[in-house]
């Protein structure tokens, strides 16, 4: 009956230093050189130098490396922030950071080595290579549709298994598809996936006869010079000295989930993510695409292949990006950015790739550069800005600079649709920004540009401009033909406090005071990977709380003792939270939901009136728009609470959006309660998680530390 803010970190999570300039090498593959001598801005580089700073300064990150690259020099390599925060080991230049996505492109030059050696082809189907995909659906999928994310396979079916316990290595994680329901026919739709990744890893190692790591060291990684890459990260490998430790979550709120003092996180070339790289060794792989395939003498693949690897698929791939003009696409597992050419024909402006542990590469062929921007924090967006800056650098297309803003007071308040049954959007405060709240989605802060145009910070090639009346009042905002209008909540919907009376009344959860600590216990199930767990909430009036989960054979654990919050997970040490975290976790309680509004939501408000369910819906939001709120939705028949919209913080994934709908109301001593929770989130990667009660405990036995996380 929880939302579960905190219990998926496991099965997803898989002060700065100064700035230290590389020292000249005249070995190094990408000599030393200069702005001016490159024809490019100075300004602007050190722009783009600073900006980088900026993200570490404001914790955007924890640490990155940054290394620029025109006319086959290095005009800008600099380290910042921290590789290890908590050693407070500085970052150093030629890091060795997880380039996670970024693998995929050396698995699709791998599989188009094979074609060029006439041992595979485009149109064979994969099960002629692997058995377990003759089945229906299955057999239908090709070489192709992998290289294009076409095939119908998910984005992962390793959430909540343990890469360690597949005793087939990648031939295990391939047959984990094999068979799998397909999201789509084949060739029918674009859908990114590791799974679909991972299968072709396991083909090269069907029809190379060696392992696929073998097959990349071999074939790529040796021929390139790229010592300081590997495939898997072995406990005694060398490189391991100047490993990044890994950590994700959002800004301000970054939890270390890997160091290189520990085990690998996977055992066994994962192709779809598992290879380790220093910036200067990627560049090496990334000019071998520059060059058409033939870095040196040597041709190492053909060169009709790389035309088709750079050129779009046959379905679109929509992307945010901060390069000017262009839009996205994909090729044979390579990231593409596409802009118009002469011809009005499009052409490639820039193509690479990303990764999500916080990885980008650019290469510009027509203006002989390429861009490298690694960090090792796993969920931040900061590369969209990276590309703003790069349109300047690269391009010559002056960035919308920010503009000081006007007060955001200007703005701040309550927006929808002309239509009385569409869900309130709010334009409100989020720490030091302004940003949009989209109920159930998420929060996006906004970036102003001037002239009343917001640019949306995680795709600013969208952008939100703002109407106001003669008498210079903000009425309303539009994005493109969409338009959004202004309102204040009608003075005819029901006062707050009779409502909060209302809930009160319904749920009684008040009567904990005398029945005594009430134990949930039930079942979790992650609908989306197929995983159930057990899971267990513990309840003492007026406030306590501690909710036990485990799932996956990982468990978590969080509490409140009523001036404290705690977790605990089997990844993550005891932890004390403070600030938004501690307030998201303490709030999520059924002893606050159904409770005294007075105490928990002092500024709770009745925003709208919407029909839902046959049942007239009274939707509350719990503060004003001086920072990110939930909202509940109440039958205004009988003071229920149906569902809500707020925001669940994934150690992994950070701030995302869920709706919550509560069901299966049952009598429990007098007091109201849901039996069945379902929860969606705003990501693709989680989908909808379920909980039931199945036990119920009145006066539960407390004993000494329990809501201390004590055993």
């Amino acid at each position: 009956m929880l939302s579960l803010p905190y219990s998926l970190g496991l099965l997803l999570a898989l002060a700065p230093g100064s700035p230290t300039q590389e020292p000249a090498n005249s070995n190094a593959p990408f000599p030393a050189s200069n702005a001016l001598a490159e024809g490019v801005s100075p300004e602007v580089l050190a722009d783009l130098g600073n900006l980088i700073q900026g993200f570490v300064d404001d914790k955007d990150i924890v640490g990155a490396e940054l290394l620029v690259i025109k006319n086959g020099h290095s005009i800008l390599h600099e380290a910042y922030g921290w590789r290890d925060r908590e050693a407070q080991v500085a970052m150093e230049t030629g890091s060795v950071f997880c380039v996670r996505s970024m693998t995929k492109p050396l698995i699709g030059a791998s599989i188009l080595m094979l074609i060029d050696d006439k041992k595979v082809k485009l149109d064979d189907h994969v099960a002629e290579y692997l058995p377990s995909f003759d089945v229906e659906g299955s057999r239908d999928i090709t070489v192709e549709h992998l290289l294009t994310h076409t095939s119908g396979l998910p984005m992962s079916l390793l959430l909540g298994k343990n890469p360690r316990e597949l005793d087939g290595g990648i031939q295990a994680v391939a047959e984990l598809g094999a068979g799998y329901e397909l999201d789509f026919e084949p060739g029918s739709a674009f859908a990114y996936s590791d799974q679909g990744t991972d299968t072709l890893t396991a083909l090269i190692e069907v029809v190379s006869g060696m392992s696929a790591a073998e097959f990349v060291n071999t074939r790529i990684l040796g021929p390139l010079g790229m010592q300081e890459s590997a495939c898997v990260m072995a406990e005694d490998l060398p490189l391991r000295a100047r490993g990044c430790v890994k950590y994700a979550g959002s800004r301000g709120e970054w939890t270390r989930f890997w160091g290189p003092d520990e085990p690998p996180l996977f055992p066994f070339f994962l192709g779809s993510q598992g290879l380790y790289s220093t910036l200067e060794d990627y560049a090496q792989f990334m000019d071998f695409w520059r060059r058409k395939g033939r870095p040196g003498k040597e041709r190492l693949l053909g060169s009709r292949y790389v035309r088709q690897t750079l050129t779009p698929g046959p379905h679109p791939m929509r992307g945010p990006t901060g390069l000017p003009e262009v839009h996205t696409a994909y090729g044979y597992l390579m990231q593409l950015w596409m802009g118009s050419g002469e011809d009005s024909e499009e052409e490639v402006v820039a193509f690479g790739h990303t990764g999500s542990d916080g990885t980008h590469a650019w290469v510009f062929p027509e203006q002989q550069a390429m861009v490298f921007y690694f960090t090792q924090s796993r969920g931040n967006s900061t590369g969209i800005q990276v590309e703003e800056v790069l349109g300047e650098l690269l391009l010559g297309v002056p960035y919308d600079t920010n503009e000081a803003a006007p007060p955001f007071e200007q703005y701040l308040g309550y927006y929808m649709e002309d239509d009385e049954n569409d869900l309130y959007r709010a334009i409100i405060r989020d720490g030091e920004d302004m940003a949009l709240e989209i109920m159930g989605k998420g929060v996006v802060p906004l970036t102003y540009v001037g002239e009343d145009r917001w640019k949306l910070r995680p795709n600013p090639s969208e952008s939100l401009t703002f109407d106001r009346s003669e008498a210079g009042i903000v009425t309303g905002f539009h994005a493109g033909d969409h338009k959004e209008f202004r309102f204040e909540p009608s003075s005819d919907l029901p006062n707050i406090d009779e409502i909060a009376a209302r809930v009160a009344e319904f749920h009684r959860i008040d009567l904990l005071e005398s029945l005594g600590p009430l134990r949930l216990s039930g079942a979790v199930t992650i609908e989306k990977q197929n995983i159930t767990g057990e899971m267990s909430t513990l309840l003492a009036w007026p406030d306590r709380i501690r909710m036990d989960s485990e799932a996956a054979g990982q468990f978590e654990r969080y509490a409140f003792d009523g001036e404290t919050v705690r977790t605990f997970t089997s990844a993550t040490p005891l932890t004390i939270h403070q600030g938004e975290r501690a307030e998201m976790l303490r709030l999520d309680s059924p002893l606050v939901r159904y409770g005294d509004w007075r105490r928990w939501y002092p500024d709770a408000q009745v925003i709208q009136q919407i029909e839902g369910g046959g049942k007239k819906v009274l939707l509350v939001r719990t503060s004003g728009t001086s920072s990110p709120a939930r909202t509940l939705y109440i039958n205004l028949e009988n003071g229920g609470i149906l569902a809500e919209d707020s925001l669940a913080h994934i150690p992994s994934l950070g701030r995302i959006g869920q709706h919550v709908e509560y069901g299966d109301h049952r009598d429990v001593s007098g007091m109201m309660l849901p039996f069945r929770t379902e929860i969606e989130f705003a990501h693709p990667l989680i989908g909808t998680i379920v909980t039931t009660i199945t036990d119920v405990k009145l006066d539960a036995e407390l004993h000494d530390g329990i809501f201390e996380l004590g055993d």
